[in-house]
């Protein structure tokens, strides 16, 4: 069992696997195996090798699983993501192949898409020089700005309309809202700051957050499992699932633990104001709050997996207070 394992891993055996394939693939499948990939956090993925054919399937979280808020059509939205950008843009990333919503083979939705070449640079043994890492982000940064260069129709959750916001300041709220009350549904403390406590420091500071006037699509999970490396190179990225139309900077090397140069430059973005750095210190409360309340939902098998998480929690709250002069 892996540290990473979850509950909300819906594994399927091998003639519902083949069954699935055979149905994405429109045609009947003779030589078939099918391999778990690891890395992953949610949902249960599958290489599947179908008469030399290689692909990729996901597979959603089990229909009695209770999921956070956000994701619970995350499945859906990232087929949705894959689809909308193999159309519009030219960035290195899978290209959907099939979306099955109906639950006829399998209970949940699953779809397929095209095999990313590399592994996630998180799992790379041993980890690329520096030189390396930097050239990677820039590619990353690349193509979140491609991404980013896409308008969208609202401040909100993709194909989730109750989350469609006028502004970035009511979205951002919303989101927050959102995971805590994730957080009361499984019990868990926030630390440092009570919740209500929490909300009016971020509403303090709607004009700042508001300076974002439109809404792009960003990429707010594109973290090192999700980055595809071969040969010290970057291959792609995985993983639409945390698509939103929202603010540019809440893409997530914006505002991860630290800076990462390379992806400012590859994106285009390298200074910030003052405002901009509050927004980010907001985003990066919103991705460590995200994380604390996974693991009560995710029920990982490893129960220490971000525990860490909690005190650096604390000090971007508290960062956020002084810079906002509410210390």
């Amino acid at each position: 069992m892996s540290i990473t394992d979850a509950v909300t891993k819906n594994r399927q055996g091998e003639s519902m696997l083949r069954a699935m394939t055979t149905r994405a693939l429109g045609r009947t499948v003779r030589d078939f195996t099918a391999d778990e990939l690891g890395g992953g956090l949610c949902s249960a993925v599958y290489r599947i090798c179908a008469d030399g054919e290689t692909v990729v399937l996901k597979i959603a979280s089990a229909p009695e699983v209770v999921t956070m808020r956000h994701e619970r059509k995350y499945l859906q939205i990232e087929a949705e993501m894959l689809r909308t950008f193999n159309k519009k843009l030219h960035i290195p990333i899978p290209r959907l192949i099939a979306l099955d919503e109906t639950c006829e083979i399998c209970p949940v939705p699953y779809f397929f898409m095209s095999f990313m070449p590399g592994k996630p640079l998180m799992l790379l043994d041993p980890k690329p020089d520096e030189e390396a890492v930097l050239d990677i982000k820039r590619g990353v940064g690349q193509i979140c700005r491609a991404i980013t260069s896409l308008e969208a129709p609202s401040f909100g959750i993709p194909y989730m309309t109750e989350t469609y916001c006028a502004c970035n300041a009511d979205f951002v709220l919303q989101l927050l809202r959102m995971l805590l009350d994730d957080a009361a549904d499984c019990g868990i403390t926030l630390p440092g700051i009570e919740p209500e406590a929490l909300l009016a420091l971020i509403e303090s500071q709607r004009s700042v957050l508001n300076q974002a006037e439109k809404p792009y699509y960003v990429h707010t999970d594109t973290w090192d499992g999700n980055v595809m490396v071969q040969d010290q190179k970057l291959t792609g990225l995985i993983d639409f699932a945390a698509i939103l139309w929202g603010d540019p900077l809440m893409n997530h090397d914006f505002h991860t633990f630290s800076r990462e140069p390379g992806f400012e430059e590859g994106f285009g973005k390298t200074e910030f104001n003052e405002d901009e750095r509050i927004r980010i210190e907001i985003y990066r409360v919103w991705q460590q709050l995200g994380m604390i309340v996974e693991r009560g939902f995710r029920q990982y098998a490893d129960k220490n997996l971000y525990f860490w998480v909690y005190d650096v929690f604390r000090e971007s709250v508290s960062r956020l207070c002084k810079m906002t002069g509410q210390a």
